[in-house]
């Protein structure tokens, strides 16, 4: 696997899968951008939360980004995963090569001591 046509189509597979996983509280909504033009994807988390420690009914507004990837000079670059098992660990079972991952929640430091690639 290494073509940017091919990882545009895995990245939106695989986010699309994660807004299949329900919340276990609140109403919360799962919402994919693809800019398949400038190539950014994210999965965007939006809606409501209970706050029992304030009273029964009370809730909280819910808006943030749970997924982040760019594919930059033929690298998928991880921006935010607050997913459990991670999306690069989901890249490289659909084959994507570790050295076209970049994890660029970590400093490049940090990169340096990983599998991945560093930029």
């Amino acid at each position: 696997m290494g073509t940017t046509a091919q990882y545009r189509q895995l990245i939106c597979n695989i986010l699309t899968e994660h807004t299949q996983i329900p919340y276990s509280y609140g109403d919360i909504l799962h919402e994919t951008i693809f800019d398949q033009e400038h190539d950014r994807y994210l999965v965007m988390i939006l809606g409501r939360e209970p706050v029992p420690e304030l009273s029964p009914t009370a809730t909280r507004r819910v808006h943030g980004c749970l997924i982040h990837i760019d594919i930059i000079d033929g690298k998928i670059w991880i921006q935010r995963d607050g997913t459990e098992e991670g999306i690069a660990t989901e890249l490289v079972r659909a084959g994507v090569p570790k050295d076209r991952i970049v994890l660029a929640f970590w400093s490049e430091e940090l990169r340096k001591d990983s599998e991945f690639a560093v930029a």
